[in-house]
């Protein structure tokens, strides 16, 4: 990789540090394109180079978290996934993408973008489903929400509180009340 194109792929990575920063702080209609270059210390142009709008960076931030979920709600519709698996994977995928995500369940404004953009609605639909593993029954469907909710909302808010990380023996805990929730 040549200087100038680490020089550009390092600049874009500190763009979008400073705009999830600015975003969390701010909100991301309450951020401008003009307060991304004014911290970042360059011009609207500069940045422009980098990014056409913010929506393009925000679609920056989420794609790789969003990708991961499409790819494993693709997965539960291709393939049987066991309920531990996909509780397992549910889990280290919050773990992994938390501070997204808090950027995600504080601002509702982002949550318009990310719904025109993409369809986390979609996915989470699949996930549960596939943790009702065929039982439509409205007791089922609780249990299977019950479970999703444990894994997403409790390994999130344990990783907010905490250093951003989940130690194994949490993990197993999430885990096990998780697949609990889907007992009749």
């Amino acid at each position: 990789m040549a200087a100038a194109e680490r020089d550009g792929v390092r600049t874009r990575a500190r763009i979008l540090a400073l705009a999830q920063q600015l975003f969390a702080a701010h909100g991301f209609a309450g951020t401008s394109i003009a307060d991304i270059a004014r911290v970042l210390g360059t011009s609207k142009a500069a940045l422009y180079y980098h990014f056409k709008s913010k929506d393009e960076i925000l679609e920056a931030l989420v794609t790789e978290p969003v990708s991961a979920y499409a790819a494993l709600a693709e997965r539960c519709e291709t393939e049987r996934v066991s309920a531990k698996e996909l509780v397992g994977a549910l889990i280290d995928l919050t773990v992994e993408t938390h501070t997204v995500n808090a950027l995600l369940i504080n601002d509702p404004s982002i949550n318009a973008v990310l719904r025109r953009l993409y369809d986390v609605e979609g996915h989470v639909q699949t996930f549960v489903r596939s943790l009702a593993d065929g039982d439509t029954t409205e007791a089922g469907r609780a249990r299977a929400w019950a479970a999703f909710a444990v894994a997403k909302q409790g390994t999130f808010w344990a990783v907010q509180a905490g250093d951003g990380t989940l130690s194994p023996t949490a993990r197993e805990e999430f885990l096990t009340a998780a697949l609990r929730c889907l007992e009749p």
